[in-house]
């Protein structure tokens, strides 16, 4: 409840800071918008600063600083736009920073004209009125080029305004260690194409375990886990959605919620059940990290994330040997009534500004996205391009500079591919941001991870007294066990809904 005031207060203040600040500086309400059609603000004898802030590291900053020089250099020299980039290290300190600097705290940073940042900051932004709708700055025409469900991410207030704009994106991806499945494959005949729903997977985890577990005979209970995920938050989401339940619906503003029971018996049932039987495991802080000292096979990841998968397995005894990665989409569930894949990534929101700075950035964000520009700047980081045109198997292998006959390479290269067929195939799903939506996605997934972290060392103290694995999961498999948890997170999640 405490939390929840404080994040009330904090809007409030925030709306009180911009409306000081827009006062002062004859900003309009709707951010001095202006229209195609309309003459440009932009004066290239008088030149305007675009301050960015973006939380790249590494090789993604330094493609994402060299196409700012070049924007500087071309179209910002020819209409008086001067691009200056701040990383501020990783997404969770720019939201902090950023607002920090629109509620005036002592010591912050003066306010960027474009931040990147996920979708509950926005919001936090779009209800201190301290963001300016990018709609009157493009075209229907132009918007058609962006991958749909990108451009409908960012539009989430009463008014369906244009609040984010996308740079950069990913999905998630399943991959598979297939050098060590092929052992698994030979004696059960489960192969990795054998594998198309959520459901196969799990079958196939349990055959997994018991088949590790019967090579040690002499040692009771011993199987191991087949998979891990990272994020819980997307299975539920995305799965519930798959499965004909938007878990939470925004409208116009208006938020409807639909926590199904016979859906969330589905999730249960393939995250929590084969979790506390040993079938699924997670025992580092990613799963690629399990997959590199070979605890699980199999994973379910970021598509960005895919540089971090092993091209080799150091086992606990130190011996090292080579893999080779299997790559595909998600697994959908069987019953899934859609076929939407999850997108994720922070896009860009215009903040408050004069109207030569606001039309200033939104020439930066045309300008990165471009399609030929935008599919350079993503294959170099490991991500999606966010245009149509860009993401397509001709386009990303003519655009590709790695050297595929280095595994690493390859399988980001593989990645993209998959990335942008289901860009192109399949709608693309995000949840929207409502008041709490932060600590609701929180909640949802702690309660499932979290649980069956709990739940599966209990069974495992259970068995090391002596238990069998049927005897030491059974307590926690019946209807009666799901329905009190079940109830219990819908009274969670309405409560904070309703704060």
């Amino acid at each position: 409840m405490k939390k929840h005031s404080r994040n009330f207060l904090r809007t409030g203040a925030l709306a009180m800071a911009m409306t000081l600040m827009l006062s002062l500086t004859g900003c309009s309400s709707s951010g001095g918008a202006t229209t195609p059609s309309k003459s440009s603000e932009l004066d290239p004898k008088n030149p305007v600063t675009v301050t960015v802030w973006n939380y790249y590291n590494g090789d993604q900053l330094a493609a994402f600083e060299q196409m700012v020089e070049d924007f500087n250099s071309t179209v910002g020299l020819e209409k008086g736009i001067v691009v200056m980039t701040v990383s501020q290290g990783d997404i969770t300190t720019l939201a902090d920073s950023l607002l920090d600097s629109v509620e005036g705290k002592a010591g912050a940073q003066e306010i960027p004209t474009l931040a990147a940042v996920y979708s509950e900051t926005a919001y936090i932004l779009d209800q201190a009125d301290a963001l300016a709708p990018m709609d009157a700055y493009f075209t229907d025409e132009e918007l058609t080029a962006y991958v749909p469900g990108f451009i409908d991410e960012g539009r989430f207030n009463e008014n369906n305004e244009l609040l984010q704009f996308p740079i950069l994106k990913s999905t998630e991806i399943f991959t598979a260690n297939k050098t060590d499945w092929e052992p698994f494959a030979a004696d059960t005949d489960i192969t990795l194409e054998s594998l198309k729903t959520k459901e196969d997977l799990t079958a196939a985890a349990k055959t997994y375990y018991e088949w590790t577990d019967a090579q040690t005979p002499d040692i009771a209970n011993d199987g191991k886990a087949l998979y891990g995920r990272d994020s819980v938050g997307n299975y539920i989401y995305l799965g519930a959605y798959q499965l004909g339940h938007e878990l939470f619906n925004v409208e116009n503003g208006e938020l409807t919620v639909d926590m199904d029971r016979d859906t969330f018996k589905t999730l249960w049932d393939n995250y929590y059940i084969p979790y506390i039987n040993g079938y699924f495991g997670s025992y580092a802080k990613f799963s690629s990290e399990d997959a590199k000292t070979g605890k699980i096979l199999a994973l379910t990841s970021s598509s960005s994330g895919v540089s971090y998968l092993p091209t080799a397995v150091t086992l606990a005894d130190d011996t090292t040997h080579d893999i080779e990665i299997y790559a595909t989409k998600a697994l959908p569930f069987a019953n899934a009534e859609n076929n939407a894949v999850v997108q994720q990534g922070a896009s860009y929101c215009l903040l408050k500004a004069t109207p030569a700075q606001q039309e200033g950035a939104v020439e930066f964000l045309k300008y990165s996205t471009d399609s030929e520009r935008n599919l350079t700047f993503a294959v170099q980081s490991g991500y999606s391009p966010v245009t149509l045109a860009a993401n397509t198997e001709e386009a990303i292998t003519g655009s590709y500079s790695g050297d595929t006959s280095n595994a690493k390479d390859q399988n980001m290269l593989n990645a993209l591919l998959i990335s942008a067929d289901v860009f192109n195939n399949d709608p693309a799903y995000a949840t929207k941001p409502f008041n709490g939506s932060k600590d609701v996605r929180t909640t949802l997934e702690s309660a499932l991870k979290d649980t069956a972290v709990a739940d599966r060392a209990a069974v495992v103290t259970a068995l090391d007294s002596g238990s069998s694995l049927e005897d030491a999961v059974a307590q926690f498999t019946t209807d009666e066990y799901f329905d009190t948890w079940f109830n219990n997170l819908n009274d969670e999640v309405n409560a904070l809904i309703k704060q």
